[in-house]
């Protein structure tokens, strides 16, 4: 408030000298205008009078010209004519010898130049009125001279000059300057007063639309100038606040455009990235960040290079300026440490301004797909390979038997017996393969019930009895009889078969396998298959659960495994609302973990 209380002072200071500089002008050009023309109208009038005395004393002058009267005789008319009149009376013959004058003596009179060549008795001798203003050199005054032709009917006999001082001209020009200046005095005051006030009118409208065009500038769009009456300062105001209303609308839809923009980008799993033509980043999306594991670092006006070190995107960034209109510039990207991706990247050349051009990159993310794919072509391969040993066999076999064997029964005998083992295992992986897809296309439907935990794990225990006798293995059955599981009792069986199998086939002899249970949180039971076999290599543990994959291949063949087991464990676990966890040491053993919900 305080500011604008100054700058109104200021202005209507401003204003107001401006007005009273245009008042001293006005009126000093107008003092010394109307003092020139009363000056010269006092001139004048005093021109007047004295030709009017002149000529009233002409004809009593001329006579004693013409009978050529003593020089004494004009001396003493001059000296009563002046003292009449009031002015200086001087009597001069033809030839411009001075006969009289009233401002000298007689003696003063014979002593006096010629005055022929006085420009105003030149005029009068030559028949006409004249008249001249100087300061005279014998009274050394400045003095107004009027002259006449003294004439005897045609003829000229000389000239009569009067003369008066110019100190009442003077004087009447100093009493009108005066009032002149005392006039102008009480208009500057007059023009103080009005400049003022009028000023301050004029300036109280113009700093309150300053005031509100400051608030404005700054943002505050609302804001309003207080409008009234109908002069150019209200239209301004008007105008302002037109101007503000269409300005805070525009605002809007900018704000409106701009949010969903930045909502679209932010949505987007695709990562966007906007780059002008020096190479620094204008632009990145949540997705850009997140490929790129820059979540919340600040990145805009920074290098590309800096930012993201990945040269192949910059490359094609640039080369998206020569491509041609509706040309794809796209590149598949392997990204490297410390991020490992494959990004299939788009370029297209933008426009940020009139002469400002720079790039627009769209990356997909294409890492899973390229793995399904990976796995899709490994699936297909381990299908074709698990599926052509047996029927290898069995066709290698029967075309043994063809030949001439089903003449020999023993081996006959034991050839098909050998056919007939490729064929079951054959069979076990068409089953494993349905029930894995079915599994994967939620067809399989769980009888959920609850139940106790330890006497699934006993006829677990009791399945595989004769197989760890064999090996000498210990089984150790450390479930607590409390625990119990909302399951499907076969498929949980199934999913304890597939561990114990397992644990069983990779653990050597005079091993030992353990099951046991603990509740968990968020009301989960863990259970936890732990032996002391051979163990798994940690760079193979992220893949065990895959379909097909091994870790020694021609050993699990030697032990009828189709290589489906521990997926169909995932996926079964993963449908009871569980998670699995495989924990390994190379030569010490593995422990599987995995939870279903507590009855």
């Amino acid at each position: 408030m305080g500011v604008g209380k100054a700058l109104r002072s200021r202005l209507a200071v401003r204003l107001t000298l401006i007005l009273l500089a245009v008042t001293t002008v006005g009126t000093a050009a107008m003092g010394v205008y109307v003092t020139r023309v009363l000056e010269r109208h006092s001139v004048e009038n005093l021109k007047s009078g004295l030709v009017t005395e002149a000529r009233l004393l002409h004809d009593a002058l001329v006579p004693y010209l013409v009978q050529g009267a003593p020089r004494g005789w004009v001396q003493e008319l001059a000296e009563k004519y002046g003292a009449k009149v009031g002015a200086r009376i001087t009597v001069i013959a033809e030839d411009g010898t001075v006969l009289g004058d009233s401002g000298r003596d007689l003696e003063g009179v014979r002593r006096m130049e010629n005055h022929a060549a006085r420009p105003e008795v030149k005029a009068a001798l030559a028949g006409g009125i004249g008249e001249h203003l100087r300061r005279s050199r014998t009274l050394n005054v400045e003095m107004l001279y009027v002259a006449i032709p003294l004439m005897d009917g045609t003829n000229i006999k000389g000239a009569l000059r009067l003369a008066l001082p110019m100190t009442e001209v003077a004087k009447t020009v100093t009493s009108v300057r005066r009032a002149v200046t005392a006039g102008g005095i009480l208009a500057l005051g007059l023009a103080l007063a009005v400049g003022f006030f009028i000023s301050r009118r004029v300036t109280r409208p113009v700093t309150e639309m300053q005031a509100v065009a400051h608030r404005m500038a700054e943002g505050d769009l609302d804001q309003k100038v207080p409008v009234t009456g109908t002069d150019e300062i209200a239209e301004l105001g008007r105008a302002l606040n037109r101007m503000a209303l269409r300005l805070r609308e525009k605002m809007q839809d900018l704000e409106g455009e701009r949010a969903k923009a930045a909502a679209i980008l932010d949505s987007m799993v695709e990562g966007v990235i906007a780059i002008d033509h020096r190479g620094r980043l204008l632009l990145m999306n949540p997705g850009a960040r997140a490929i790129f594991g820059l979540l919340e670092e600040p990145v805009e006006g920074r290098s590309f290079l800096e930012v993201v070190r990945q040269k192949e995107l910059f490359d094609l960034a640039e080369a998206c300026q020569s491509c041609r209109p509706g040309e794809d510039c796209r590149r598949e990207v392997e990204l490297g440490p410390p991020i490992r991706r494959i990004l299939e990247a788009h370029a297209v050349p933008v426009s940020f301004g009139p002469e400002e051009r720079g790039s627009l990159l769209v990356l997909h993310d294409i890492t899973a797909l390229r793995r399904l794919e990976q796995v899709r072509r490994e699936f297909v391969a381990n299908v074709s390979h698990e599926l052509r040993t047996p029927l290898t066999s069995i066709k290698g076999y029967l075309e043994t038997l063809l030949d001439g064997a089903l003449a020999e029964p023993a081996n006959a005998r034991r050839f098909l017996e050998i056919a007939h083992t490729h064929a079951e295992r054959l069979g076990r992986l068409v089953d494993d393969l349905l029930q894995l897809s079915d599994l994967e296309t939620g067809k399989v439907i769980l009888n959920l019930a609850p139940g106790p935990l330890r006497e699934v794990a006993a006829d677990v225990l009791a399945i595989f009895e004769n197989q760890t006798a064999q090996k000498t293995l210990a089984f150790l059955n450390h479930v607590s009889p409390d625990l119990r599981v909302r399951a499907d009792r076969d498929r949980l069986a199934q999913v304890l078969v597939n561990l114990v199998d397992n644990g069983v086939k990779y653990t050597p002899e005079a091993g030992q396998i353990t099951l046991d249970a603990a509740r968990g949180p968020r009301g989960l039971i863990e259970i936890r298959v732990t032996d002391t076999g051979i163990g798994i290599p940690s760079t193979d543990l992220p893949r065990i659960t895959e379909r097909f994959y091994r870790v020694d291949k021609a050993r699990s063949r030697e032990l009828a495994g189709t290589g489906l087991g521990l997926a169909i464990v995932k996926h079964l676990v993963q449908a009871h609302g569980g998670e699995l966890s495989i924990e390994s040491e190379l030569g010490k053993g593995t422990m599987v973990r995995f939870t279903v919900p507590e009855a």
